[in-house]
């Protein structure tokens, strides 16, 4: 990996929730006389690709970056509608690991927290790793 991406640089990808970011006809689909909200898969696309922005330009080209730990913390549920700020702080960075630390704003503040964890690698690492077909 190229030097950095630095502690401290942020990315901010802004998005419009809607209807196809709920978690409906998934095992962590709301009841249906909830309203609609972001669901955790679509908070997780977004996430990843905010801090994959933050680290894609560090990589060199035989080199991959692939996902090593997703947490996050719904604090309120954010309804269809809403825009959502999604902004990914780099909060470590180490050999073959980068942690980046997201926050997910809307107008009424901080709705939920991620930290998401990528491992760098080589490609011929990476391949080796799949099992036997």
């Amino acid at each position: 990996m190229r030097p950095g991406p630095a502690r401290g640089t942020t990315a901010t990808v802004e998005v419009d929730v809607d209807d196809t970011m709920t978690d409906a006809g998934h095992a962590t689909a709301l009841a249906a006389d909830l309203p609609p909200v972001l669901g955790s898969l679509a908070m997780a696309s977004v996430v990843a690709q905010v801090c994959r922005d933050l680290l894609l330009p560090h990589l060199e080209p035989e080199e991959l970056a692939v996902p090593g730990r997703l947490d996050l913390i719904h604090r309120t549920p954010i309804p269809v509608g809403t825009r959502v700020a999604f902004e990914a702080t780099v909060q470590m960075v180490e050999p073959t690991r980068v942690t980046c630390e997201v926050l997910l704003r809307t107008t009424g503040g901080v709705a939920a927290r991620a930290s998401y964890e990528q491992e760098v690698l080589p490609r011929a690492t990476w391949l080796e790793r799949l099992p036997a077909a």
